[in-house]
């Protein structure tokens, strides 16, 4: 129970319990601060929900609720245990299935479907932050899944986007994301105004290579995982 297979996303609740996207497991796994075992849930799955199909990141919010995104292009919510509360993303009626693979293709560049997102994050006032990844934008929803705004579209100028891929948010409700291919973290605010960015191609301080994730303390201090770099 305490084993992964290329683990991507981690978050913690209020409790310090923590909670693992154990990626090529298909499952989630929960933790004591302490590091023991507690609960998991998932399986590959494809369509189905209620299922972790390759998740790649995982977000908590202030009341336990728990949110997975997952290469399936959706986001799952579930309370303690695994319990399916909600979804939102492309719905199966709506999508056809692969050529290559006994999956439907759930892939979308509407407002609220998603294309292989590689990032979630929850405000304070559990507002979620999708990293639409492949679609180069951030979406933002209610806890309950209704599409609140959008922002982002593929290029390099303020604002736009490269395959980003971590979310966070700090106790202002700014948004930072990891645009992973420009090299570069931004911040927005919580509209999607476009405020600073940082970060250029290289291994120099405050250089980054495909920074992956993101992660914001109390105090506002930014910690980024500056990924073909290998450090922090």
């Amino acid at each position: 129970n305490r084993e992964f297979n290329q683990p991507y996303g981690i978050a913690v609740d209020g409790n310090g319990n923590v909670y693992v996207a154990d990626t090529e497991n298909h499952r989630i796994k929960e933790f004591s601060s302490s590091g023991v075992f507690l609960a998991e849930w998932g399986s590959e799955g494809g369509d189905e929900y209620g299922v972790a199909d390759y998740p790649e990141d995982i977000a908590v919010d202030g009341s336990g609720n728990i949110y997975v995104v997952d290469r399936s292009s959706r986001v799952q919510k579930f309370g303690a245990g695994g319990v399916l509360l909600g979804k939102w993303g492309k719905e199966v009626s709506d999508i056809r299935y692969r050529v290559d693979s006994p999956y439907r293709k759930r892939e979308g560049s509407g407002e609220g479907e998603f294309h292989s997102p590689g990032g979630v994050a929850v405000d304070a006032g559990g507002n979620v932050y999708v990293a639409d990844t492949y679609n180069h934008r951030i979406q933002k929803f209610s806890s309950a899944g209704v599409f609140l705004a959008k922002w982002g579209s593929e290029g390099s100028g303020d604002g736009k986007f490269n395959h980003n891929k971590g979310v966070a948010v700090d106790n202002s409700g700014n948004v930072y994301v990891a645009d992973r291919n420009n090299h570069r973290i931004q911040k927005f605010n919580s509209a999607g105004v476009f405020i600073t960015k940082w970060g250029s191609k290289g291994s120099g301080d405050g250089q980054l290579n495909s920074p992956y994730g993101i992660a914001i303390d109390a105090g506002g201090n930014v910690y980024v995982a500056d990924t073909y770099n290998h450090r922090i």
